[in-house]
C-alpha cells in the first residue's frame, strides 16, 4: 500500500474508532473487523450504520451492506472509505464526497489558551446546542453524557457566558487524533484554533486526521492540512410500503 493509501486506511479507522465510542455513549451494539465496521441499531443522526476499513476487501462490504440492508427496515447510509463501492443496485444513492485530511504536525502548534474540555453533562448540553446552531440541526440528542467518560474522546470548546461560540471533537487512536465536529456560531470560522486544540487534546503527538468537503475542505487545506484520498456516503432512503 502506498502512503496516501496508508494514510487514508488510518483515516478510516479513526473515523470507526468515533463511531464505535458514539455507539458505545448511546447504549448500541456493533461490529467490527479488519474489513469494515457496521451496526444493526438505528444510528443517532449524522451517523452511519456501516464503514469500509479496507481498500481491496469489495467482495465482504458488500455482503454486509447486503445483510444490513435486508435487515433494517429504516433508512441508513454508508461510508464507503475509499469510493470503491458501487451501491446503486442496492437501492442506495450517493449522498456526498469528501476528502480524508491529514497534518503531520512535524513543526508544533500552540494551544489556543481560551479552549477548554468538556467535563460535565451540563457543559455538554451547551455544547451541543451550540454545535446544532452551528449549522447542525438534529431532532435528538446526539452526544450523550456517557460519551464524556470515554478517555480516547475530548469534546472542546471556547466557552461563553451562557454557552459556547466554537468547538470540535478530538478523539484519539493508537497513532493518529481525529479532528471532526468543528463548528462557530455566527459565521465564524474556527478551523485554525480547532485544529490546535486537537492537537494538545491527549498526551503524545500523533498526525491529526479528519475529512471534510466545500468550504470546510478549503478552511482545513488553509490551516495545513493535505488532502489524502476520498471516500464517500451512500444512503439508502425508506421506502414506504403500499397496501396489502
Amino acid at each position: 500500500m502506498d502512503d496516501a493509501g496508508e494514510k487514508a486506511r488510518l483515516c478510516a479507522g479513526n473515523n470507526a474508532d468515533l463511531y464505535q465510542a458514539v455507539f458505545k455513549a448511546h447504549g448500541l451494539s456493533d461490529r467490527r473487523s479488519d474489513l469494515f465496521w457496521s451496526s444493526d441499531e438505528q444510528a443517532p443522526p449524522y451517523y452511519s450504520n456501516a464503514a469500509t476499513l479496507d481498500a481491496d476487501a469489495v467482495d465482504a462490504q458488500l455482503a454486509e451492506i447486503g445483510r444490513l440492508a435486508s435487515v433494517m427496515a429504516n433508512s441508513f447510509a454508508v461510508k464507503d472509505g475509499f469510493c470503491r463501492l458501487d451501491l446503486q443496485p442496492l437501492g442506495f444513492r450517493q449522498l456526498f464526497e469528501s476528502s480524508w485530511i491529514w497534518m503531520d504536525l512535524a513543526h508544533p502548534i500552540e494551544a489556543p489558551s481560551d479552549w477548554e474540555r468538556v467535563e460535565d453533562a451540563s457543559s455538554l448540553e451547551k455544547w451541543e446546542l451550540a454545535w446544532a446552531d452551528g449549522g447542525n440541526p438534529s431532532t435528538g440528542q446526539v452526544f450523550p453524557a456517557a460519551i464524556l467518560k470515554d478517555d480516547t474522546i475530548a469534546m472542546l470548546g471556547r466557552r461563553t457566558a451562557d454557552g459556547f461560540s466554537s468547538g470540535c471533537i478530538a478523539n484519539r487512536s493508537e497513532q493518529v487524533i481525529g479532528l471532526s465536529n468543528v463548528f462557530a456560531t455566527g459565521g465564524r470560522s474556527a478551523y485554525r484554533d480547532a485544529a490546535a486544540a486537537a492537537a494538545h487534546a491527549f498526551t503524545g503527538r500523533r498526525a491529526l486526521v479528519g475529512y471534510e468537503r466545500d468550504g470546510a475542505l478549503d478552511e482545513a487545506l488553509a490551516c495545513g492540512f493535505q488532502s489524502t484520498g476520498m471516500l464517500r456516503v451512500w444512503l439508502r432512503d425508506l421506502v414506504e410500503s403500499g397496501p396489502g
